[in-house]
């Protein structure tokens, strides 16, 4: 038997893309507010699906997210990893996040896929200082170092790793 099986738990695996622009800002979604009033914002992405790659995921995840289509050419990496876990509707979800890196000019973007709930996310170009604050972004705080890194031209040769971060409460 499984921890699965036993608990119901979730563990996947997702693709997210870091969109950095001209502007030196990085595109964050989310807005919601958990239980304890923070502001969540996080990068585009999500789980990888069965038979498919990072790469692939992260493009249609993109594209889904922010309506964006992204030549899968155009992304760099990827550049980090990091463990993510919560606890929705009392069920835990262990997620190891994949991040890519695609530059580009600042775009408005529109969800043009997912649930309901992803529907309706807003939008924010939040400057790199901003990536993983505490101020309710899920983001490691490492995020910010590593994108600066990026923006400078300094990809790393192996992912780096952002740590683990855990979900305020978003309901009971």
């Amino acid at each position: 038997m499984s921890i699965e099986s036993e608990t119901g738990a979730v563990f996947r695996t997702a693709a997210r893309v870091l969109f950095l622009d001209q502007h030196d800002t990085v595109l964050h979604m989310g807005g919601d507010q958990c239980l304890d009033g923070i502001t969540r914002w996080i990068t585009p992405g999500g789980g990888v699906e069965s038979g498919e790659d990072l790469h692939a995921a992260a493009v249609r995840e993109a594209a889904e997210e922010t309506g964006r289509a992204i030549d899968p050419a155009s992304l760099v990496g990827p550049v980090a990893f990091g463990v993510f876990t919560a606890f929705p509707k009392g069920r835990l979800l262990v997620q190891k996040n994949w991040y890519f890196l695609c530059r580009t000019e600042r775009f408005e973007p529109r969800v043009t896929g997912g649930d309901a709930y992803e529907q309706k996310f807003a939008f924010a170009w939040l400057p790199i200082e901003q990536c993983g604050a505490a101020d309710g972004t899920i983001l490691p705080d490492r995020t910010v170092a590593l994108v600066k890194r990026l923006r400078d031209g300094d990809v790393p040769a192996e992912p780096v790793d952002l740590g683990g971060t855990h979900s305020p409460r978003w309901s009971d």
